[in-house]
């Protein structure tokens, strides 16, 4: 195990530490006081320290990188999108925006611990290419990870629509769409199945299927022999 693994698995450890600590307090205020605000700050302060312990956990355990797209562009991207997150500011008073926005960035949450538990061993923070999961979420789209992080941050800014959150959202989009950028070369580099899984999977948001309804009105009136009998 390299020193890199042990140093970033311990710095997620650190972080996993102080968001159980926010969350059980959290989950302590929401039963004293079991409003749907309260449900919902508790439950996503949950959901991220079970993220980030599970950061911690793959860091130690994943697999080796077999590319690696490490350009100085690249960890600045990577940088800004962890930055990012950290830099939003919380509401200064609970309205429906907030309770919108909550709920926004439990589900946003919600999906991004199943994506990084499906990607497994192939986690990475930096665009590498440790392993073609296309598995659960990345059936549905090829970077789950990052769609679960901007949904995040959009539920945030949605709880606190304030200039300074706008501006930080948007500087979060642009590095996520760096971050892909990168690490779809690493894949291809590293995959040749990867052209094909990403010319039949969206890149970053699902496809929306629509069966096509059949009306009364487009269904014959009679079978075909009745017709015949008719006549």
């Amino acid at each position: 195990m390299r020193r890199g693994d042990l140093v970033g698995a311990a710095a997620f450890a650190a972080l996993a530490a102080a968001n159980g600590a926010l969350a059980f307090s959290s989950t302590v205020h929401a039963l004293e006081e079991p409003r749907l605000h309260q449900l919902s700050i508790a439950v996503f302060a949950l959901l991220r320290a079970a993220i980030v312990l599970a950061f911690a956990w793959l860091t130690l355990v994943r697999r080796p990188s077999r590319a690696a797209s490490h350009e100085p562009i690249a960890v600045v991207a990577c940088a800004a999108a962890v930055v990012g997150l950290m830099a939003l500011r919380s509401p200064s008073a609970s309205t429906s925006l907030v309770v919108a926005g909550d709920l926004v960035a439990t589900a946003a949450a919600a999906w991004l611990f199943v994506s990084v538990v499906a990607l497994g061993r192939c986690f990475g923070v930096l665009p590498d290419a440790r392993g073609l999961v296309t598995r659960g979420p990345y059936a549905a789209v090829r970077h789950p990870v990052y769609l679960g992080e901007i949904g995040l941050c959009a539920g945030l800014a949605v709880a606190a629509p304030r200039p300074w959150n706008v501006a930080v959202l948007a500087v979060v989009i642009a590095a996520q769409g760096m971050r892909m950028h990168f690490e779809e070369r690493a894949l291809t580099a590293a995959f040749p199945d990867y052209v094909h899984y990403a010319a039949t999977t969206p890149r970053l948001l699902p496809r929306v299927r629509v069966r096509a309804l059949v009306t009364a009105s487009d269904q014959p009136l009679t079978h075909p022999r009745e017709r015949t009998r008719l006549r």
